[in-house]
């Protein structure tokens, strides 16, 4: 369905008619004495697309009772107007030379200047209270008393700033994979690439732990030594094996970094990776499928929300900060995001003003939420989760040994589906609880390379892995 919401600013004036794109589920319940109202979903961001998540969950018990709302946030996807800065995009730089620095910053500058000229009016108004108040718009024309909330990532601090806004119209919630309730926005994005680097800890070691099959390196010290030699040697000698892309020291950082997380997955990475470390050619069949996955792929994602709606916080703007934890950050966690947001971003050069200040994040008046993070989630890391189950005073869910983002999912694991379905579902509050997560891949033989099972371990436009 497609409905017209109108949405307003904290002063209470109407700044635009937004037409925010929906997307139901009905539930599937033959009684439908058993249907709890609705669920609004949010998948992260921010500038994620919402609609598809709709119908995620048809076939599971939580379909089976709620209409499942799926909504492109304001700016984004099918909702009008959406953000366009008609800007190049940022450069992304794992470990910058000081060159590398000054060019992040003369781009940043560029691409702020682009935005608001093209969206200048509507950017400060691009914000997650008024995300927030726009779902409770969705509420009320659907003519519900209360919603219920499911979000990841970023979905989750949309959801604690609606509890915050809202809290007599919010009943049951789940936030997986939470965000750090404080230092919104840039210490939330500084806090992933040290995960990362936590990831790569574990990922050396069990390649050094194989070296008989993957011949990285005997110990830890020789497996880093033979990734930075690659990078080293892709700086100077980028390769043109996938159509269209430049694959360059900086793309074997992020990559290395994003496959690091997925233990289950370290075989399929190892033999990836392997291509690169030996200098050999990817094979065509293989760079063939993922050109075509990749053109199939919908991003589902409006960058241009996502670098106004960081810009509701206030960002430093000493540049010299920004060099000295580039720097930093390009010595000790190069990996995945590596330094990239240690760099200056298009907030560092606003000239607009912020409508109102972020929301602060409390619970009174709403139930208890369920939290799930899991242990070695570079994107939002397991403190994050932590920190917000802290706040919120709500039971977490910790999924063990696991790199992965993003748990209640179709396929995902048993403990924690249970576990949020009771909830959801009957209503059952659990004590906090781990999880186990999926193993550590086996080794004995080479795999072989699968287009579609790497594909979405990895993405090639840069940053969509470094998302909320």
């Amino acid at each position: 369905m497609r409905r017209s919401c109108a949405s307003t600013t904290a002063a209470g004036v109407l700044v635009a008619a937004l037409a925010a794109s929906l997307a139901a589920a009905p539930p599937a319940a033959a009684d439908l004495d058993a249907r709890r109202g609705i669920l609004l979903t949010n998948p992260g961001g921010p500038g994620g697309h919402g609609r598809s998540l709709a119908g995620y969950y048809q076939g599971t018990r939580v379909g089976a009772v709620y209409d499942v709302i799926g909504m492109d946030p304001r700016g984004s996807g099918g909702s009008s107007p959406r953000l366009d800065c008609e800007s190049e995009p940022l450069p992304f730089y794992s470990r910058p030379t000081n060159a590398e620095i000054s060019d992040a910053t003369r781009s940043a500058i560029r691409y702020q200047r682009d935005c608001e000229r093209a969206d200048g009016d509507l950017r400060p108004h691009m914000t997650t209270a008024n995300t927030a108040r726009d779902m409770d718009v969705i509420r009320a024309a659907l003519g519900e008393e209360t919603t219920n909330y499911l979000g990841y990532s970023y979905g989750t601090y949309l959801g604690a700033v609606y509890g915050s806004l809202f809290p007599e119209r919010l009943d049951r919630t789940v936030l997986d994979s939470p965000v750090h309730p404080d230092g919104i926005w840039r210490d939330v994005f500084l806090r992933q690439a040290p995960a990362f680097s936590a990831n790569m800890e574990r990922y050396t070691a069990w390649a050094a732990e194989h070296d008989d099959v993957l011949g990285f390196g005997a110990t830890q010290k020789e497996v880093y030594a033979t990734f930075d030699a690659t990078s080293d040697r892709l700086r100077e000698e980028p390769r043109t094996d996938f159509p269209g892309i430049v694959y360059d020291s900086h793309m074997f950082d992020l990559e290395l970094g994003m496959l690091s997380r997925f233990q289950q997955n370290w075989d399929l990475a190892s033999e990836y990776l392997g291509y690169f470390v030996r200098d050999e050619p990817l094979p065509t069949e293989f760079t063939s499928e993922m050109a075509a996955l990749a053109e199939e792929e919908d991003t589902g994602f409006t960058e241009d929300l996502m670098t106004a709606v960081v810009c509701e916080a206030a960002w430093p703007r000493r540049i010299s900060e920004y060099r000295a934890d580039a720097r930093e950050y390009r010595e000790n966690h190069p990996y995945g995001g590596g330094a990239s947001w240690a760099l200056p971003q298009p907030c560092t050069f606003s000239g607009l003003d912020r409508v109102e200040p972020p929301v602060e994040l409390e619970r009174d008046g709403y139930s208890e939420p369920l939290l799930i993070a899991g242990e070695f989630d570079a994107n939002t890391d397991y403190q994050s989760g932590v920190a917000m189950a802290a706040r919120l005073e709500g039971p977490l869910i910790t999924v063990a040994g696991d790199g992965g983002h993003g748990f209640y999912l179709p396929g995902g694991l048993e403990c924690v589906s249970d576990a949020v379905e009771a909830y959801l579902v009957d209503g059952v509050v659990p004590a906090d609880l781990t999880c186990q997560g999926l193993p550590p891949a086996e080794l004995d033989t080479e795999p072989e390379l699968d287009a579609e099972e790497l594909a979405p371990l990895t993405d090639q436009s840069v940053p969509v892995g470094l998302r909320l």
